[in-house]
């Protein structure tokens, strides 16, 4: 899996690979994504996050809007998520 964090560089979007053993429970914040369930019942899976909460002051918050977002970021970590996937299929 270094292979999507490295084609996501390649496009310029700072992307960092961390193995997160034992289903996340040594790293509280990912139990929050949505794999946790599935992490729980055995199936492997590769959680991609921008860590908008720990960016974010506004994440999930009434504040939460179009206007708080860094549109520009995001669409370097979906331009860098399309090139991943297109290197590994």
């Amino acid at each position: 899996m270094f292979q999507i964090s490295r084609n996501m560089n390649k496009i310029g979007t700072n992307c960092q690979w961390l193995a997160v053993p034992n289903r996340g429970l040594i790293v509280p914040d990912i139990r929050r994504s949505d794999h946790a369930p599935f992490w729980d019942r055995g199936y492997k899976a590769i959680m991609i996050t921008d860590t908008a909460n720990m960016r974010n002051p506004n994440y999930h918050q009434k504040s939460d809007t179009i206007e708080t977002l860094d549109l520009d970021f995001l669409t370097g970590v979906f331009q860098g998520l399309m090139t991943a996937m297109r290197n590994i299929l």
